[in-house]
């Protein structure tokens, strides 16, 4: 009796977690039922809109909402007619020298006023006037009006109008003397020159393919605005992807041996100093593959291995040989032929070195200034002065014969005189002799 009186009582949390766990949840949910035909109801942000007054914007349609929406009137766009594109008129003009704030309206009245009724408004089937992008830099003020490019396309439905108009060019309007022309008409365009061939460097080879005719013969180029650091070498360095190089040039001071901020580099082939008068070339390489990148060893080691796979399978064919599986024998793969290299066009840089944009123009061949040296008009003077009569370098190299180098000492100075005596006391030069000798006492 002692032990059941001195038992604490047990306490009722206790129970009620105990009731609590044994209670499972119930897993069985009213269903919901939607009626799919009712219109979708209205999100927070359309019900914002609609407190505040606004119309709501159209929704986007769906692909899933496409078999419900397509029996409404106007619900797709291919129901909608579509507009047939006008064709243009054969007869057009275009239009230049125009000042940049002139509009269609006012180009229209001017083609009006000034053809002497050979043109009318009717007539002016478009008017095609480009305009220039606005600035949208920040801070770049208030907004300036929308201006033109300077020239227009205007097409008219006749061709005694289209004759009318061409007739105006050379006419004065806004102090602008506009140039017409027909549209179709191409002239005074310089022709667009043929880009050489980029260079190939897939097998390693530095030397650029001969294009069919190279838009100049120069091979020499000046390059200008040199870093006072640039050594030949880097010169060579810089241009190697262009071409092959005879040799290079770099203008030093003679204390310091420093460049002089230009220099020149002559190329073995035209089209090698033509890329690199363009500021870049197109260079032709090989995309590497993960088999590039690995030793060796490990490529043989995978050939091996797939020998070795190749001869398993004919072992194991030739063991269950016989004269049905001759009959079924299927014929032999065929060697799969080593797939060729990837090759990609890309562009390689040489306008810019060690961060100055770099100067590069076409220079004169050497030929070129020896004929406009020797036998130019200042090679003929020379060659009159210097005794030499032929055409050829005869002249020149009796030029170089007949100069004997004299030593300072040898060399006999005649004095210069003047004739004003005047003009020699001011410059203390000496007096021209007259042949009277004069004493003092």
């Amino acid at each position: 009796m002692a032990t059941d009186s001195s038992s604490p009582p047990s306490s009722p949390e206790v129970k009620k977690d105990k009731s609590s766990s044994s209670k499972k949840r119930k897993t069985d949910l009213t269903e919901i039922e939607v009626d799919v035909n009712l219109p979708e109801p209205p999100s927070k942000k359309a019900k914002r809109l609609l407190k505040k007054g606004k119309s709501l914007p159209a929704k986007p349609k769906s692909d899933d909402e496409g078999s419900d929406t397509d029996d409404a009137p106007g619900a797709s766009k291919s129901d909608k007619p579509k507009k047939e594109k006008k064709e243009r008129s054969p007869y057009g003009i275009w239009i230049g020298n125009l000042r940049f704030t002139v509009t269609k309206q006012e180009l229209k009245q001017w083609f009006v006023d000034n053809s002497g009724g050979a043109i009318t408004l009717e007539d002016i089937t478009r008017v095609h006037l480009p305009t220039a992008k606005p600035s949208a830099a920040p801070g770049a003020g208030p907004k300036k009006p929308t201006e033109n490019r300077g020239f227009a396309y205007v097409d008219f439905a006749t061709f005694d109008a289209n004759v009318a108009a061409i007739a105006l060019s050379e006419t004065e309007w806004y102090r602008r003397k506009v140039l017409i022309k027909d549209a179709k008409s191409f002239e005074g365009r310089p022709e667009k020159k043929e880009e050489p061939a980029p260079v190939d460097l897939t097998n390693g080879a530095k030397t650029a393919t001969a294009s069919a005719a190279p838009a100049s013969t120069s091979t020499k180029v000046f390059v200008g605005n040199l870093s006072f650091q640039v050594t030949e070498d880097d010169l060579r360095e810089h241009f190697h992807k262009c071409g092959p190089i005879r040799w290079v040039k770099v203008a030093t001071f003679e204390d310091t041996g420093k460049c002089k901020g230009y220099g020149w580099v002559n190329f073995e082939t035209p089209d090698a100093a033509q890329w690199a008068v363009k500021g870049f070339v197109k260079v032709r390489e090989t995309i590497d593959t993960v088999e590039d990148f690995m030793d060796v060893d490990e490529k043989e080691k995978e050939e091996e291995e797939g020998d070795k796979a190749e001869d398993a399978e004919k072992e194991a064919e030739s063991k269950e040989g016989g004269e049905e599986k001759e009959e079924e024998e299927k014929p032999k793969k065929k060697a799969v032929p080593k797939e060729e290299p990837r090759v990609k066009t890309r562009k390689w840089w040489v306008n810019q070195l060690l961060g100055r944009t770099l100067k590069i123009e076409l220079a004169e061949d050497d030929q070129t200034r020896y004929q406009k040296r020797f036998r130019g008009k200042g090679g003929a003077q020379r060659r009159e002065q210097n005794g030499g009569g032929g055409e050829g370098g005869e002249g020149v190299a009796e030029v170089r014969e007949k100069k004997v180098w004299v030593p300072m000492k040898d060399r006999k100075k005649e004095p210069k005189f003047h004739q004003d005596i005047n003009v020699a006391r001011l410059t203390g030069a000496a007096v021209a002799p007259t042949g009277k000798k004069t004493t003092f006492e």
